[in-house]
């Protein structure tokens, strides 16, 4: 990013990319963290430490800088010539690093990256970075603390370009596997199609995924199938209503039961 000086007066009503980033970043975990934290929707007022067990390894910048930090990020995130894919992991690592509020910052930093991608291609919009990052939590934290040891991006940039490819590319192989879908999984009982003539392709689809694979999500499927997480989550109440599968466990380490 650019350095810039930290502007001693701000003219009122004076609307800027800045403005703009500050109100929509804390609008966003006003949101996300509604009932969370007692603090949601507000950036921290205090100093705080990223820990490894007992060791300290990343101490954020003070709280009176970040509403300026996050300001100058949305404006590098502008005006930045650099490749939208960049951006995005340059934004996500720099998000971090200041550790804007007191909790949600991973979540919010996803969020943003996601959102960003997304306006590069549509296949971006569906990209599961959250449950990427979770399946390799450990790495993701390594890339963050290697970047900040070395003041230096790039290997978290690594890491996410790496985790973005390997992801299409199973999404590109799942593709090519289903060139020409069965509407109904072979696993799927006579018995049960019979009972269920009103359920479409999609909903016969959406079933497919949870029986190769019970703990997929819900933004898996969407990006998957090719089709809005809304979507998504409406037929899998669907299938719910119709007592052919059932969550146990909550959303986090949970997983789908097949009921037929």
């Amino acid at each position: 990013m650019s350095k810039s000086k930290e502007p001693s007066y701000i003219p009122p009503f004076t609307v800027t990319a800045k403005a703009i980033g500050l109100i929509a970043e804390i609008s966003a975990h006003g949101v996300m963290m509604n009932s969370l934290t007692e603090d949601a929707g507000r950036f921290r007022q205090s100093g705080v430490g990223v820990f490894a067990g007992e060791k300290c390894v990343h101490m954020v910048p003070p709280a009176q800088r970040v509403p300026f930090l996050i300001s100058e990020l949305f404006d590098w995130l502008k005006y930045s010539k650099d490749h939208l894919l960049i951006r995005s992991c340059v934004f996500h690592y720099a998000f971090e690093f200041i550790h804007p509020f007191s909790d949600g910052n991973g979540r919010m930093g996803r969020l943003w990256q996601s959102l960003i991608l997304g306006k590069l291609h549509p296949v971006f919009e569906h990209l599961p970075i959250e449950n990427m990052v979770y399946s390799n939590q450990q790495k993701y934290y390594d890339a963050i603390t290697e970047s900040t040891k070395y003041a230096d991006s790039w290997p978290f940039i690594d890491f996410m370009l790496n985790e973005i490819l390997n992801t299409l590319k199973k999404y590109q192989d799942i593709k090519s596997e289903n060139k020409v879908p069965n509407k109904v999984p072979n696993k799927v009982p006579n018995k049960t199609v019979k009972q269920h003539p009103e359920f479409s392709g999609t909903t016969w689809e959406v079933l497919s995924q949870i029986i190769n694979n019970p703990k997929v999500t819900s933004s898996e499927m969407s990006f998957y199938l090719g089709i809005s997480d809304r979507m998504i989550r409406k037929h899998v109440k669907i299938l719910r209503d119709n007592n052919v599968i059932e969550r146990v466990g909550g959303n986090k380490g949970g997983h789908w039961k097949v009921l037929i």
